[in-house]
């Protein structure tokens, strides 16, 4: 978690943390919100966003994403704790217990959560 004052530098922290991260293939997602952009500042975009980014990650995670897409095509629309159980939890569940990740974790980045 990083905290501070706007203007500051917590999202050039972020995303140069991003690019490292995805140097070493550990960058799983990525969200950057912003009052500025439409589509950035909708709460209901970051869990499904995130979802999108995972299952290019992982193909099990997508191929799990996807059998709980074709149950119910309006998860992006539900609210997050909803959307964080069936788009997130569950694909993942199924992602460990291939055993993939051993030795290293993939990151998710989330940047100016404030600002949904």
């Amino acid at each position: 978690w990083m905290c501070g004052m706007a203007g500051t530098g917590k999202s050039t922290i972020a995303k140069s943390l991003c690019l490292m991260l995805e140097e070493q293939q550990l960058l799983a997602g990525s969200f950057f919100c912003s009052r500025q952009i439409p589509e950035c500042r909708e709460y209901h975009h970051i869990i499904p966003t995130i979802a999108y980014q995972l299952a290019y990650y992982s193909c099990t995670f997508g191929e799990t994403l996807e059998k709980v897409l074709e149950e119910d095509q309006s998860i992006a629309l539900k609210e997050p704790s909803f959307q964080v159980k069936k788009l997130l939890i569950q694909p993942w569940g199924a992602v460990m217990k291939t055993g993939r990740f051993e030795g290293h974790v993939p990151v998710i980045v989330i940047d100016a959560l404030d600002e949904c």
